[in-house]
Protein backbone atom coordinates (compact mmCIF):
# COMPACT_ATOMS: atom_id res chain seq x y z
CA UNK A 1 0.00 0.00 0.00
CA UNK A 2 1.40 3.41 -0.98
CA UNK A 3 1.83 5.85 1.92
CA UNK A 4 -0.55 8.79 2.22
CA UNK A 5 1.18 11.70 0.47
CA UNK A 6 -0.24 14.17 3.01
CA UNK A 7 1.37 12.24 5.88
CA UNK A 8 4.63 11.27 4.18
CA UNK A 9 7.56 12.83 6.03
CA UNK A 10 10.49 10.84 4.63
CA UNK A 11 10.89 8.16 1.99
CA UNK A 12 14.02 6.02 1.58
CA UNK A 13 14.70 3.86 -1.48
CA UNK A 14 17.62 1.49 -1.98
CA UNK A 15 19.77 2.96 0.79
CA UNK A 16 23.15 1.22 0.76
CA UNK A 17 26.14 2.15 2.90
CA UNK A 18 29.57 0.57 2.50
CA UNK A 19 32.68 1.07 4.63
CA UNK A 20 36.18 0.50 3.32
CA UNK A 21 38.22 -1.30 6.02
CA UNK A 22 41.56 -3.08 6.20
CA UNK A 23 39.69 -6.40 6.18
CA UNK A 24 37.69 -5.46 3.09
CA UNK A 25 34.44 -3.80 2.14
CA UNK A 26 31.69 -3.85 4.76
CA UNK A 27 28.15 -3.44 3.45
CA UNK A 28 26.62 -2.18 6.68
CA UNK A 29 23.29 -1.18 5.08
CA UNK A 30 22.13 -3.15 2.06
CA UNK A 31 19.32 -1.91 -0.22
CA UNK A 32 17.06 -0.62 2.57
CA UNK A 33 13.74 1.05 1.67
CA UNK A 34 11.01 2.43 3.93
CA UNK A 35 8.72 5.40 4.54
CA UNK A 36 8.11 7.47 7.67
CA UNK A 37 4.64 8.95 8.21
CA UNK A 38 3.68 11.92 10.34
CA UNK A 39 1.98 11.02 13.61
CA UNK A 40 3.46 7.51 13.65
CA UNK A 41 6.45 5.87 15.29
CA UNK A 42 8.42 3.41 13.19
CA UNK A 43 10.67 1.19 15.30
CA UNK A 44 13.87 -0.21 13.79
CA UNK A 45 14.90 -3.29 15.74
CA UNK A 46 17.64 -5.92 15.68
CA UNK A 47 20.80 -7.11 17.38
CA UNK A 48 23.86 -4.90 17.77
CA UNK A 49 25.65 -4.50 14.45
CA UNK A 50 22.60 -5.16 12.27
CA UNK A 51 22.69 -1.71 10.67
CA UNK A 52 20.10 0.26 12.68
CA UNK A 53 22.24 3.24 13.68
CA UNK A 54 24.20 3.28 10.42
CA UNK A 55 20.87 3.61 8.60
CA UNK A 56 20.03 6.67 10.70
CA UNK A 57 23.48 8.22 10.29
CA UNK A 58 23.28 7.62 6.53
CA UNK A 59 20.05 9.64 6.37
CA UNK A 60 21.72 12.49 8.26
CA UNK A 61 25.03 12.18 6.38
CA UNK A 62 26.93 11.77 9.67
CA UNK A 63 29.36 9.13 8.43
CA UNK A 64 33.17 9.04 8.31
CA UNK A 65 35.01 9.56 5.00
CA UNK A 66 35.50 5.79 4.66
CA UNK A 67 31.76 5.38 4.04
CA UNK A 68 30.06 5.43 0.66
CA UNK A 69 26.28 5.79 0.51
CA UNK A 70 23.92 5.21 -2.40
CA UNK A 71 20.14 5.34 -2.75
CA UNK A 72 17.42 7.97 -2.59
CA UNK A 73 16.31 9.90 0.51
CA UNK A 74 13.38 12.27 -0.03
CA UNK A 75 12.29 14.65 2.72
CA UNK A 76 8.58 15.34 2.40
CA UNK A 77 7.65 14.86 -1.23
CA UNK A 78 10.25 16.97 -3.03
CA UNK A 79 13.52 17.55 -1.14
CA UNK A 80 16.16 15.08 -2.31
CA UNK A 81 18.59 14.87 0.60
CA UNK A 82 20.81 12.42 -1.30
CA UNK A 83 21.56 15.14 -3.88
CA UNK A 84 22.25 17.95 -1.39
CA UNK A 85 25.72 19.42 -1.00
CA UNK A 86 27.27 19.65 2.46
CA UNK A 87 26.06 23.19 3.15
CA UNK A 88 22.48 22.33 2.21
CA UNK A 89 22.36 19.13 4.24
CA UNK A 90 23.57 21.10 7.28
CA UNK A 91 20.61 23.46 6.85
CA UNK A 92 18.19 20.53 6.90
CA UNK A 93 19.98 18.64 9.69
CA UNK A 94 18.58 19.82 13.01
CA UNK A 95 15.82 21.87 11.41
CA UNK A 96 13.80 19.45 9.25
CA UNK A 97 15.29 16.15 10.41
CA UNK A 98 16.65 15.95 13.96
CA UNK A 99 18.22 13.26 16.10
CA UNK A 100 18.30 12.28 19.77
CA UNK A 101 21.47 10.31 20.41
CA UNK A 102 21.85 7.32 22.70
CA UNK A 103 24.16 8.95 25.24
CA UNK A 104 23.18 12.52 26.14
CA UNK A 105 26.28 12.80 28.37
CA UNK A 106 28.58 12.69 25.34
CA UNK A 107 26.18 14.45 22.93
CA UNK A 108 25.94 17.61 25.04
CA UNK A 109 28.90 20.00 25.23
CA UNK A 110 30.25 19.75 28.80
CA UNK A 111 31.69 23.29 28.89
CA UNK A 112 28.58 25.15 27.70
CA UNK A 113 25.41 25.80 29.65
CA UNK A 114 22.15 24.19 28.64
CA UNK A 115 20.79 27.57 27.64
CA UNK A 116 23.68 28.44 25.32
CA UNK A 117 23.38 25.08 23.56
CA UNK A 118 19.63 25.42 23.10
CA UNK A 119 19.94 29.00 21.82
CA UNK A 120 22.57 27.94 19.31
CA UNK A 121 20.31 25.12 18.07
CA UNK A 122 17.72 27.77 17.12
CA UNK A 123 19.86 30.65 15.87
CA UNK A 124 21.97 28.49 13.56
CA UNK A 125 18.79 27.81 11.57
CA UNK A 126 16.51 30.81 12.16
CA UNK A 127 17.18 34.59 12.23
CA UNK A 128 15.76 35.28 15.70
CA UNK A 129 17.01 37.38 18.58
CA UNK A 130 18.68 35.84 21.60
CA UNK A 131 15.73 36.94 23.76
CA UNK A 132 13.26 35.11 21.52
CA UNK A 133 15.51 32.05 21.33
CA UNK A 134 15.75 31.92 25.13
CA UNK A 135 11.97 32.19 25.45
CA UNK A 136 11.50 29.33 23.00
CA UNK A 137 14.11 27.27 24.84
CA UNK A 138 12.32 27.74 28.17
CA UNK A 139 8.97 26.84 26.61
CA UNK A 140 10.37 23.68 25.01
CA UNK A 141 12.12 22.57 28.22
CA UNK A 142 8.79 22.92 29.99
CA UNK A 143 7.08 21.02 27.15
CA UNK A 144 9.34 17.99 27.59
CA UNK A 145 8.90 17.96 31.37
CA UNK A 146 12.04 19.68 32.66
CA UNK A 147 11.21 21.24 36.06
CA UNK A 148 12.23 24.87 36.69
CA UNK A 149 13.22 25.40 33.03
CA UNK A 150 14.44 28.98 33.58
CA UNK A 151 16.95 27.76 36.16
CA UNK A 152 18.06 24.84 34.00
CA UNK A 153 19.20 27.27 31.30
CA UNK A 154 22.15 28.20 33.55
CA UNK A 155 23.07 24.61 34.41
CA UNK A 156 25.92 22.63 32.88
CA UNK A 157 25.26 19.07 31.66
CA UNK A 158 27.21 17.49 34.55
CA UNK A 159 24.78 19.12 36.98
CA UNK A 160 21.80 17.23 35.52
CA UNK A 161 20.62 13.67 36.04
CA UNK A 162 20.63 11.21 33.14
CA UNK A 163 16.91 11.63 32.63
CA UNK A 164 17.12 15.43 32.59
CA UNK A 165 20.02 15.36 30.12
CA UNK A 166 17.95 13.17 27.80
CA UNK A 167 14.99 15.57 28.09
CA UNK A 168 17.32 18.46 27.21
CA UNK A 169 18.46 16.50 24.13
CA UNK A 170 14.85 15.94 23.11
CA UNK A 171 14.06 19.64 23.63
CA UNK A 172 17.05 20.61 21.51
CA UNK A 173 15.89 18.29 18.72
CA UNK A 174 12.38 19.79 18.77
CA UNK A 175 13.24 23.50 18.90
CA UNK A 176 12.93 24.01 15.14
CA UNK A 177 9.88 21.72 14.90
CA UNK A 178 11.36 19.09 12.56
CA UNK A 179 9.12 16.88 10.45
CA UNK A 180 11.30 13.84 11.24
CA UNK A 181 12.77 12.88 14.62
CA UNK A 182 15.29 10.04 14.88
CA UNK A 183 15.66 8.59 18.38
CA UNK A 184 18.70 6.30 18.54
CA UNK A 185 18.15 4.05 21.58
CA UNK A 186 17.48 7.12 23.77
CA UNK A 187 16.69 5.14 26.95
CA UNK A 188 19.65 2.73 26.99
CA UNK A 189 21.65 4.44 29.75
CA UNK A 190 18.65 5.24 31.99
CA UNK A 191 17.08 3.45 34.94
CA UNK A 192 13.78 1.63 34.43
CA UNK A 193 11.57 4.38 35.89
CA UNK A 194 13.22 7.11 33.83
CA UNK A 195 13.05 4.91 30.71
CA UNK A 196 9.28 4.65 31.13
CA UNK A 197 9.00 8.42 31.54
CA UNK A 198 11.02 9.10 28.36
CA UNK A 199 8.95 6.57 26.39
CA UNK A 200 5.74 8.22 27.60
CA UNK A 201 7.14 11.59 26.54
CA UNK A 202 7.96 10.33 23.04
CA UNK A 203 4.45 8.90 22.65
CA UNK A 204 3.04 12.24 23.78
CA UNK A 205 5.16 14.08 21.21
CA UNK A 206 3.97 11.70 18.50
CA UNK A 207 0.35 12.56 19.29
CA UNK A 208 0.90 16.34 19.51
CA UNK A 209 -1.01 17.90 16.58
CA UNK A 210 1.17 21.02 16.71
CA UNK A 211 4.29 18.96 15.93
CA UNK A 212 2.97 16.38 13.43
CA UNK A 213 6.27 14.53 13.42
CA UNK A 214 7.31 11.18 12.05
CA UNK A 215 9.49 9.36 14.58
CA UNK A 216 12.10 6.71 13.77
CA UNK A 217 12.84 4.89 17.04
CA UNK A 218 15.93 2.66 17.04
CA UNK A 219 16.00 -0.07 19.67
CA UNK A 220 17.05 -3.65 20.38
CA UNK A 221 14.13 -4.18 22.77
CA UNK A 222 11.03 -5.84 21.27
CA UNK A 223 9.11 -4.97 24.45
CA UNK A 224 9.67 -1.27 23.74
CA UNK A 225 8.52 -1.83 20.16
CA UNK A 226 5.22 -3.26 21.38
CA UNK A 227 4.72 -0.34 23.76
CA UNK A 228 5.64 2.63 21.61
CA UNK A 229 5.47 1.96 17.85
CA UNK A 230 2.82 1.55 15.16
CA UNK A 231 5.19 0.19 12.50
CA UNK A 232 8.30 -1.97 12.85
CA UNK A 233 11.31 -2.75 10.67
CA UNK A 234 13.38 -5.79 11.66
CA UNK A 235 16.99 -5.70 10.41
CA UNK A 236 19.63 -8.40 10.20
CA UNK A 237 23.11 -8.10 8.65
CA UNK A 238 22.27 -4.73 7.14
CA UNK A 239 19.09 -5.90 5.42
CA UNK A 240 15.41 -5.58 6.24
CA UNK A 241 14.12 -9.09 6.95
CA UNK A 242 10.59 -8.17 8.02
CA UNK A 243 8.47 -5.03 8.24
CA UNK A 244 4.87 -4.07 8.77
CA UNK A 245 2.38 -2.85 11.37
CA UNK A 246 3.42 -3.69 14.93
CA UNK A 247 0.21 -5.53 15.76
CA UNK A 248 0.76 -7.81 12.74
CA UNK A 249 4.51 -8.42 12.95
CA UNK A 250 4.56 -9.04 16.71
CA UNK A 251 1.53 -11.35 16.75
CA UNK A 252 2.15 -13.15 13.43
CA UNK A 253 5.90 -12.91 12.70
CA UNK A 254 6.88 -14.79 9.55
CA UNK A 255 10.68 -14.53 9.54
CA UNK A 256 12.57 -16.99 11.78
CA UNK A 257 14.77 -14.16 13.08
CA UNK A 258 11.78 -12.09 14.19
CA UNK A 259 10.29 -15.17 15.86
CA UNK A 260 13.58 -15.84 17.65
CA UNK A 261 13.78 -12.24 18.92
CA UNK A 262 10.26 -12.48 20.33
CA UNK A 263 10.97 -15.82 22.02
CA UNK A 264 13.97 -14.30 23.81
CA UNK A 265 11.78 -11.80 25.68
CA UNK A 266 10.92 -12.69 29.31
CA UNK A 267 7.15 -12.82 29.89
CA UNK A 268 5.77 -11.57 33.21
CA UNK A 269 4.03 -14.39 35.09
CA UNK A 270 5.23 -17.10 32.74
CA UNK A 271 7.45 -19.75 34.30
CA UNK A 272 10.34 -20.78 32.10
CA UNK A 273 13.41 -22.79 32.98
CA UNK A 274 15.52 -20.45 30.85
CA UNK A 275 15.12 -17.78 28.24
CA UNK A 276 15.41 -18.99 24.68
CA UNK A 277 18.50 -17.71 22.90
CA UNK A 278 19.42 -17.35 19.25
CA UNK A 279 22.23 -19.81 18.59
CA UNK A 280 25.41 -18.82 16.83
CA UNK A 281 26.71 -15.34 16.09
CA UNK A 282 25.77 -12.57 13.64
CA UNK A 283 27.73 -12.98 10.39
CA UNK A 284 30.94 -11.22 9.45
CA UNK A 285 29.80 -8.42 7.14
CA UNK A 286 33.08 -8.59 5.24
CA UNK A 287 32.34 -12.18 4.22
CA UNK A 288 28.60 -12.81 4.35
CA UNK A 289 27.51 -16.40 3.80
CA UNK A 290 25.94 -17.20 0.42
CA UNK A 291 22.18 -16.98 0.31
CA UNK A 292 20.24 -15.88 3.37
CA UNK A 293 22.50 -14.22 5.96
CA UNK A 294 20.47 -15.81 8.78
CA UNK A 295 20.80 -19.34 7.37
CA UNK A 296 23.71 -20.45 9.65
CA UNK A 297 21.56 -19.69 12.74
CA UNK A 298 18.15 -20.72 11.41
CA UNK A 299 16.43 -23.92 12.56
CA UNK A 300 14.34 -24.03 9.37
CA UNK A 301 17.25 -23.71 6.92
CA UNK A 302 17.16 -25.65 3.64
CA UNK A 303 19.58 -25.92 0.71
CA UNK A 304 17.47 -23.36 -1.14
CA UNK A 305 18.09 -20.84 1.67
CA UNK A 306 21.84 -21.10 1.09
CA UNK A 307 21.59 -20.86 -2.68
CA UNK A 308 20.37 -17.26 -3.17
CA UNK A 309 19.59 -14.12 -1.20
CA UNK A 310 15.81 -14.04 -0.61
CA UNK A 311 13.93 -11.00 -1.85
CA UNK A 312 11.80 -8.84 0.42
CA UNK A 313 8.28 -9.72 -0.71
CA UNK A 314 4.81 -8.67 0.29
CA UNK A 315 2.73 -11.43 1.88
CA UNK A 316 -0.30 -9.58 3.24
CA UNK A 317 -1.35 -5.91 3.07
CA UNK A 318 1.64 -3.95 4.47
CA UNK A 319 3.50 -7.04 5.77
CA UNK A 320 6.81 -7.79 3.97
CA UNK A 321 9.18 -10.69 4.68
CA UNK A 322 12.60 -11.72 3.35
CA UNK A 323 12.22 -15.50 3.64
CA UNK A 324 11.49 -18.17 1.05
CA UNK A 325 9.75 -20.33 3.65
CA UNK A 326 7.50 -17.70 5.22
CA UNK A 327 7.42 -19.70 8.45
CA UNK A 328 4.16 -19.78 10.40
CA UNK A 329 4.52 -18.76 14.07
Amino acid sequence: MAPNANKLALSVTGLTTTFRTEAGLVRAVDDVSFALLRGRITAVVGESGCGKSVTAFSLLRLLPPSATTAGRVILGSTTALHDCDDATIRRHRGKDIAVVFQDAQTALNPVLTVGSQLVEAITVHEPVSKREALARAVAMLARVGVPDPELRLHAYPFELSGGLKQRVMIAMALLCRPSVLIADEPTTALDVTTQAQILDLIKDLRDDPTLRMAIMFITHDMGVVADIAQDVIVMYAGRIVERGPVDVVLTRPRHPYTQALLKSIPVLGERRRALEVIGGQPPNLVALPPGCAFAPRCSYVTDACRAAIPTLRNINADHDVRCILEVQP
